[in-house]
């Protein structure tokens, strides 16, 4: 679909499987890419914003520097993508506070603990455990942008195999023979 189109009406599981396409294709590894999957699928049905995700799959990937205090988790550089998924794992190992040192990466950390069921609360970029409520994804066809879903695809084509003769001998894409 061309940028710009008409919103397109997606169900859950095609948001979450294009989404790891797309971060496979970003240059993603594959855990962070189906954990991104994830959050995709909980941002889409809570709010039906996905811009979080697009902003981390268009984001150079740079290993996350972490620091593993006694008390706080501190992210020192990374990208999100890279280190939403350490700070959810850090609150899930017992860590109740972590800062992050990029304040735009702070809607994907936030939906990445929302996704586990973490609730938080944030003092500019230092976030706290909450014991406030986390919304639960809505479990039905969810309206997505159509800017967002073309950056997603282009990112995602990165990852097909080229059509040629070869590749459809070994059954690429449709295949010349019924290997099934």
């Amino acid at each position: 679909m061309a940028a710009g189109g008409a919103a397109l009406m997606l169900s859950l599981n095609e948001v979450g499987s294009m989404a790891v396409k797309a971060a496979r294709g970003a240059g993603i590894p594959l855990g962070q890419a189906e954990d991104l999957g994830r959050v995709a699928i909980y941002l889409a049905g809570t709010s039906g914003k996905i811009d979080a995700i697009t902003r981390a799959l268009q984001e150079e990937q740079i290993p996350a520097a972490v620091d593993w205090g006694q008390d706080i988790l501190t992210l020192r550089s990374g990208s999100a993508a890279l280190i939403a998924p350490i700070v959810r794992d850090g609150f899930a190992m017992g860590y109740d506070h972590a800062q992050i040192a990029d304040p735009d990466h702070a809607t994907l950390v936030g939906a990445f603990l929302a996704e586990s069921g973490v609730a938080l609360q944030w003092d500019g970029l230092e976030l706290s455990r909450s014991d406030t409520s986390v919304l639960a994804a809505s479990c039905h066809p969810v309206t997505v942008p159509p800017d967002d879903w073309a950056i997603w695809a282009r990112l995602a084509a990165k990852t097909y195999v080229p059509e040629t003769a070869e590749s459809r001998l070994a059954g690429a894409g449709a295949g010349l023979t019924d290997n099934d």
